[in-house]
């Protein structure tokens, strides 16, 4: 599966904006994975090549907001539970690791 245009814009965008409002810039992401913070860049421009990895941003992200008790905008697109859809790994994207 894979996005339409407006789709990957609103996408990146909501990444953006939700690091953002959360405060939380990709360097500082990607010490929490054990990565570089151009690696996440990669991941939430949709450039990974590995379907899985904005979920587990998506999921980091979410789990940040509810300790700060803050509501963010729901992804447009990346919505709802990872393991309804059978192109994804759930089990991968359960395990929150990022290469």
């Amino acid at each position: 599966m894979s996005l339409n245009s407006e789709q990957r814009a609103a996408t990146i965008r909501e990444f953006q904006e939700t690091m953002s409002r959360l405060g939380l810039p990709a360097e500082r992401i990607g010490k929490d994975f054990g990565v570089s913070g151009s690696r996440v860049e990669q991941i939430i421009t949709l450039k990974s090549g590995v379907l899985e990895y904005p979920w587990i941003i998506r999921a980091y992200l979410l789990s940040k907001a509810a300790a700060q008790g803050m509501e963010l905008t729901p992804f447009t697109a990346l919505r709802g539970n990872p393991h309804d859809y059978w192109f994804l790994d759930g089990d991968f994207i359960d395990r929150g690791e990022i290469d």
